[in-house]
């Protein structure tokens, strides 16, 4: 009997290894052409698109491709189709390996696409493709797509995927570019209560000698020089009900990008105005909100009045007016007063923008607003959208320095 149990534990553990070592849908890695960047623009013909794919070499830049490998790191194709999806099997009549979309990074729409209402149906077929991941980005370029990934050259990453996965962290860490993933897109689709923002770049440069400041920008707009990638990403496109209706500009950006707390905006480097500078001369400071927004609302009445109060520290970094702030405390406090409210004047000035000219918030604020009502329909009825733009919203910045700088010597270069 006991040999009998034996036998059949044998037989079940060869059943489980004889199982684990199957192979027949094994994929090798050379075998694949992976689309890293995706792009939509219009087509001269009627009724198509014309897309183009970035697509990347995995071996170069890999052990397997060894560092003196020939190839070329990326290769682009554009063509007209009636989507991106059976697009994949049209590309393989140039491509000889399989597309796949199973590592696509960001989807690249041309500014003139994306105001086309035409725009939401083509975008919605990611929705049905398994290999496109809702966590891919959706970016809105000034000129076509096409020629936007032909004038895109990275001069420090081989491989495409790294070079925008850095671009891309990077904006979104210093909230110069929103975090404009595909689900955020839809999410604020299903709700149709919010704008989203998307990620905005460029390659084509404007010609300009008036320096707005480091932040005072959209993509295309800061003059760089040297040996460099022309690419841009700042600032982004506003949209509404899936169709793109504005733009704005970095500092825009990173003001909702601090509203918002579903975005993780980290340390951010940004330039107070020195109320002790007689040049106009501007400190630079560390800022890092410290914790979610606090936010009140009262939806009763006819205008609904919102409170929300941001968390934030500063880090004084710079001290052109050579002020000893550790030695004069009324300084001190008169310097924190002045950058409280030059603050709260800049989140009051894109407050009223999105209320009076987007007519919507770019931010989930509505998400809370559901929170006072019972039901679904009760919100329903309540029409945020059109109670929004006459709402009464107050931001208060709750500031605070913990460090002023060290100022140890006073220079002074004027003669005894």
């Amino acid at each position: 009997m006991q040999n009998i149990k034996r036998v059949c534990k044998l037989l079940i553990i060869i059943s489980i290894i004889c199982s684990l070592t199957g192979c027949w849908d094994r994929e090798e890695l050379e075998e694949n052409a992976y689309v890293i960047g995706l792009g939509i623009d219009h087509s001269k013909l009627k009724g198509k698109i014309k897309v183009t794919m970035l697509i990347a070499n995995p071996e170069v830049g890999s052990v397997q491709g060894g560092g003196g490998s020939t190839e070329k790191p990326r290769e682009i194709i554009s063509f007209d189709a009636n989507d991106f999806i059976a697009a994949k099997a049209t590309a393989n009549s140039v491509i000889s390996r399989d597309i796949s979309y199973e590592l696509l990074k960001v989807i690249i729409v041309s500014e003139e696409f994306a105001k086309d209402p035409n725009f939401l149906p083509i975008i919605t077929s990611t929705l049905k493709d398994k290999e496109i991941r809702l966590d891919s980005y959706l970016a809105v370029c000034k000129e076509k797509a096409s020629e936007y990934f032909l004038k895109n050259h990275p001069r420090m990453e081989t491989r495409p995927h790294k070079y925008f996965q850095f671009m891309i962290d990077n904006g979104i860490n210093n909230g110069l570019i929103p975090d404009s993933t595909l689900f955020r897109y839809f999410s604020a689709l299903d709700r149709g209560t919010d704008l989203f923002m998307a990620m905005y770049t460029t390659t084509e440069i404007e010609k300009s000698s008036n320096f707005k400041g480091e932040d005072h920008y959209a993509a295309g707009q800061l003059n760089v020089t040297g040996e460099l990638d022309k690419t841009q990403f700042s600032g982004s496109a506003v949209f509404k009900n899936g169709v793109m209706v504005d733009k704005l500009d970095g500092l825009d950006t990173r003001l909702i990008n601090i509203l918002d707390d579903t975005t993780d905006i980290q340390d951010v480097l940004v330039n107070v105005p020195d109320p002790f500078s007689e040049s106009d001369n501007q400190l630079a400071a560390r800022v890092t909100k410290t914790n979610n927004n606090k936010i009140t609302m009262n939806l009763n009445g006819v205008r609904p009045k919102i409170e929300i109060t941001i968390p934030l520290t500063l880090t004084i970094m710079s001290n052109p007016s050579m002020v000893n702030y550790a030695k004069d405390p009324e300084k001190k406090n008169f310097l924190k007063e002045f950058i409280v409210k030059d603050t709260t004047a800049l989140f009051e000035k894109i407050q009223e923008k999105t209320q009076t000219e987007l007519k919507g918030s770019p931010y989930p604020l509505s998400l809370y607003a559901r929170k006072h009502f019972k039901t679904n329909k009760e919100f329903e009825r309540f029409n945020w959208a059109k109670a929004y733009p006459k709402a009464d919203v107050t931001i208060k910045p709750d500031i605070v320095i913990e460090d002023f700088g060290i100022q140890k010597k006073v220079l002074n270069n004027k003669e005894d």
